[in-house]
């Protein structure tokens, strides 16, 4: 195609091949709402994805091409109500998602326009992969648009934008009415202005009057709840008026973004009311000893917290759909029992049937106060609980079923079973199912099961980290260092059909110290992310020519002469995926904070910290989704499973 081209699409062509989810609009704005609220800016949020008439009209307009593409796919305008915040959301946004650029409004000295700042971030990796693959061939940017703009312009921007911008023919030969309209927007101009100046004015009169809560309020003006200050905070401020650079001044000295950045580094979000504002200022700026010993026997940064009501819902009865959340096919090996006995196979499957008796026990004991405290088998239901053993030793046999309602998300069933046996070769072979069952529903948002729920059952750790298991080769939880000599035991691992972990190899090049140089990870730290995946994926590191021998036997393509360094995933299925340092410096990742029944709340991390979630999620999904074990049927399930 000629570059000079210009690339005309049909509305119904582009309606038909770009497709956004709901969801991808949803979380953009939920995350900046999330962020702005935490720290208690005044604000309003609007978005939208660009309909396919609005895209095609788009294309009529302007030239597009692939060195120039349509960057707005989806929107979000910020209103702001001060002036002054509009920074602030500019280096909030900055710090949230990777910014490709900015644009202002441009003014000469005797024009007035709205104060309008646009930036062009980058979509999360997680939410451009929701959108339809075709969207990219359409020269259309896998980014999205913010607007950041005050409430007193955003009041009429609208119609500036139908009847000025796009009508200039409107005011052709009429500069009278021109300039009666320019004035109109220098007063709205000198509002934004004037309005800041008259809460800062007001403050410092407060300030004078010693009304240190409503001085807080004027000065910072966020949104604060109305508790009162502390009368022994309220009573130092008083006494410290004495000195020169008293407390009550320092803190109207102390610049808003100060305090923005405090409550944006909190780990979690904190009530926002005067008592939490001095003592963050306290804790970063002032260092007061009487102040930090108030606040800590006042527990203040969760004194105010809302707590949060258990979700309720009402459902029609439908049937139940099980979600996976979590599943295993292994060996119990027995590799980390201390013990002088022998070990047999009996022996390490009754230390195993324990640990998993042991679990329900704790479990459920409270609702069935008649269930055996040692292992054998038993049933027993009431309501919405469920548990079924049946625990046959001389047989080395023991399954179990289990499922109790959730206490917050209505009409959401959890659920755990297990089968735990001695097969023909003499092996103790562990199967297990954990997940939930609920009803679906045409109104719930896409969601990761194993993102947000992946979690493996507390008999299966307590098995892995005190009996062991061996999948393919021993489980380790601290990071292992591949020798040549251990290849052919690695290469006897990658092919063994029965294997269900995968794989992790990071094979790195060497420092001049003769060390492993691991730099290029980033944040991506190999001890952590081993404790973090050990008990269902192996970690192994290379040097660089123990790696190379390792994927030249495994014929991976180019393993000889490859550019290292690099991360392999050798997936159980026969999959093999490979990442290098470009992938790590280039990763994004939307991060899942909190589970709240259907809530999804997320925050953005890019580097080397996103490739540990990115990898960490990629081995998750494989887990709940791979063809592992059918397990026992839910629907059916209401005797002791033979």
């Amino acid at each position: 195609m000629n570059e000079q081209e210009k690339i005309v699409f049909a509305k119904e062509e582009l309606a038909a091949r770009v497709k956004v989810p709901a969801v991808v609009e949803q979380d953009l704005k939920r995350i900046i709402s999330d962020r702005l609220e935490q720290c208690g800016l005044y604000f309003r949020v609007f978005s939208r994805i660009k309909t396919a008439t609005s895209m095609a009209h788009k294309f009529e307009l302007k030239e597009y091409g692939k060195d120039r593409k349509l960057q707005d796919l989806v929107g979000v305008r910020v209103n702001l109500y001060f002036d002054d915040d509009v920074d602030i959301c500019r280096s909030i946004m900055e710090h949230t998602f990777e910014a490709i650029e900015w644009s202002t409004s441009e003014r000469s000295e005797e024009e007035f326009k709205p104060t309008k700042l646009n930036g062009v971030f980058r979509l999360p990796e997680y939410l451009k992969g929701q959108i339809s693959q075709d969207t990219w061939d359409m020269y259309i940017d896998d980014t999205f648009e913010i607007q950041i703009k005050t409430m007193f312009f955003e009041g009429w921007h609208e119609i500036e934008h139908d009847m000025r911008y796009k009508g200039e023919e409107l005011w052709k030969d009429y500069k009278g009415f021109s300039r009666h309209f320019n004035s109109i927007l220098a007063t709205l101009e000198l509002c934004d202005k004037s309005m800041v100046t008259l809460f800062e004015d007001l403050g410092h009169a407060l300030y004078k009057s010693g009304r240190w809560s409503d001085m807080i309020k004027s000065h910072f003006r966020l949104k604060m709840g109305e508790e009162p200050i502390y009368p022994e905070v309220e009573k130092l401020l008083d006494e410290d008026q004495e000195q020169v650079e008293n407390l009550a001044k320092r803190i109207f000295k102390t610049e808003k973004t100060v305090l923005v950045d405090q409550l944006l580094k909190r780990s979690r979000k904190i009530p926002i009311n005067v008592n939490t504002i001095i003592a963050l200022l306290n804790d970063s700026q002032f260092h007061d000893g009487r102040l930090t010993a108030i606040f800590r026997e006042r527990d203040v940064y969760n004194d105010g917290r809302e707590e949060s009501l258990a979700e309720s819902r009402h459902y029609e009865l439908r049937p139940l759909v099980r979600h996976t959340v979590f599943q295993m096919h292994t060996q119990v090996d027995g590799s980390r029992l201390k013990t002088e006995i022998p070990l047999t196979s009996q022996f390490v499957f009754k230390e195993s049937a324990a640990y998993i008796y042991k679990w329900i026990v704790q479990k459920y004991s409270v609702l069935f106060q008649d269930m055996p405290q040692e292992p054998e088998s038993y049933h027993a239901d009431i309501l919405a609980y469920h548990v079924a053993v049946n625990y046959d030793p001389p047989c080395g046999k023991m399954n179990m079923h289990v499922r109790h309602m959730d206490p917050e998300v209505g009409g959401r069933i959890w659920y755990s079973e297990a089968s735990l046996e001695i097969d023909s070769q003499q092996r103790v072979m562990l199967k297990l199912s954990n997940g939930y069952a609920e009803p679906e529903r045409e109104d719930r948002f896409v969601q990761e099961s194993a993102g947000i729920f992946f979690s493996y059952p507390g008999y299966y750790k307590s098995i892995v980290d005190n009996v062991g298991v061996f999948n393919g080769m021993n489980c380790a939880n601290r990071r292992r260092i591949l020798r040549e000599e251990q290849i052919p035991q690695v290469q006897q691992a990658l092919e063994d059909p029965e294997r269900k972990f995968p794989v992790v190899a990071i094979i790195s090049l060497e420092t001049e110290e003769g060390l492993m140089d691991e730099e290029w990870l980033g944040q991506f730290r190999v001890s952590d992310f081993t404790r973090t995946v050990w008990r269902y994926a192996h970690v192994l590191t290379c040097y660089e020519p123990v790696g190379r021998k390792l994927l030249k036997l495994e014929g991976v393509e180019n393993a000889e002469h490859g550019e290292l360094p690099r991360l392999y995933i050798f997936w159980p299925d026969g999959d093999i995926d490979c990442f290098g340092p470009e992938d790590v410096k280039n990763c994004s990742f939307g991060r899942h904070l909190e589970a709240r029944g259907d809530a999804r709340t997320y925050d953005i991390v890019r580097g080397g910290q996103a490739f540990y979630h990115k990898i960490v999620t990629d081995l998750r999904d494989w887990n709940v989704s791979a063809d592992m074990w059918e397990g026992f049927k839910l629907e059916i399930m209401t005797e002791i499973p033979k």
